[in-house]
C-alpha cells in the first residue's frame, strides 16, 4: 500500500498578465534562482517544475507561463480548464497593466469551461520600481475579484519564494480538508432498524 505520507501531489499553476510584466522572470527566479535584465517575452507556452515540502507532503508544482500577446490568448486558453490555481501579473510601474487586469480575469472566466479554481492571486511585481498603482485600488479590485494579493520583485527576489510557498501551503491545506471530507462521508452509515421501511417510507418513532 503506498505511503500516505510519501505521497505526491500535483498541481498546475498558470500565470497570466501583460505582456513585459514579468510571468517568465517571477518563473525563472522561483525555478532556477536567475534573473535577466534582458528576459525575452514568452511566445506562446511553456512549462517549469519546483517541488515543495510542506508537512511531510510533496506538493509538485508545474508553473505554466503564457504569453502576454493577443495572438497567443487562444493558445494559452486550451490550458485554462487544467489550472489549479492562477497568477494574475501586473507591473507596479506600468498603471495599464494593472487596468488591464479585469480584461485577463474575464478571459479567463470565460474559457475554464467552469472549473473550480482553487486559488486565485493578483501579483503585483517589480516592485523595485516606482509605484503607479494605489494600493487602494489594489483592496478594493482584490476584495471585488476574491483574489489574495502579493507583492514582488523577479529582479530582487523579494516575495517570489514566499508566493510559492505560500501557494503550496494553500493547496496542502485543500488536501487535507478533502481528506477530511472523504474521512467523514466514509464514516457516515444507514442503519435499517426493525422499525425502518424498506420501502422509502418513514421509520416508526418512539
Amino acid at each position: 500500500m503506498e505511503d500516505e505520507e510519501k505521497k505526491d501531489y500535483e498541481f498546475k499553476i498558470i500565470t497570466l498578465g501583460n505582456p513585459g510584466v514579468g510571468k517568465t522572470s517571477i518563473i525563472k527566479r522561483y525555478v532556477h534562482n536567475e534573473f535577466s535584465d534582458d528576459q525575452i517575452s514568452t511566445l506562446g507556452i511553456e512549462f517549469s517544475f519546483k517541488d515543495e515540502i510542506i508537512n511531510g507532503q510533496n506538493i509538485k508544482l508545474s508553473v505554466i507561463d503564457t504569453g502576454g500577446q493577443e495572438k497567443y490568448k487562444s493558445m494559452s486558453a486550451s490550458y485554462f480548464r487544467y489550472a489549479d490555481v492562477v497568477l494574475f501579473v501586473f507591473d507596479w510601474s506600468i498603471e495599464d497593466s494593472f487596468k488591464d487586469m479585469k480584461d485577463w480575469i474575464k478571459h479567463f472566466e470565460d474559457n475554464n469551461n467552469g472549473k473550480r479554481i482553487k486559488k486565485k492571486y493578483l501579483i503585483g511585481n517589480k516592485n523595485d520600481l516606482e509605484k503607479k498603482v494605489n494600493q487602494s485600488e489594489i483592496d478594493a479590485f482584490t476584495k471585488e475579484n476574491n483574489l489574495d494579493f502579493m507583492s514582488t520583485s523577479a529582479k530582487e527576489g523579494d516575495q517570489i519564494n514566499e508566493l510559492f510557498r505560500v501557494i503550496a501551503t494553500n493547496l496542502y491545506d485543500y488536501i487535507m480538508q478533502k481528506k477530511d471530507i472523504k474521512k467523514t462521508t466514509s464514516q457516515v452509515s444507514i442503519n435499517i432498524g426493525p422499525n425502518n421501511k424498506k420501502n422509502g417510507q418513514n421509520s416508526k418513532c418512539c
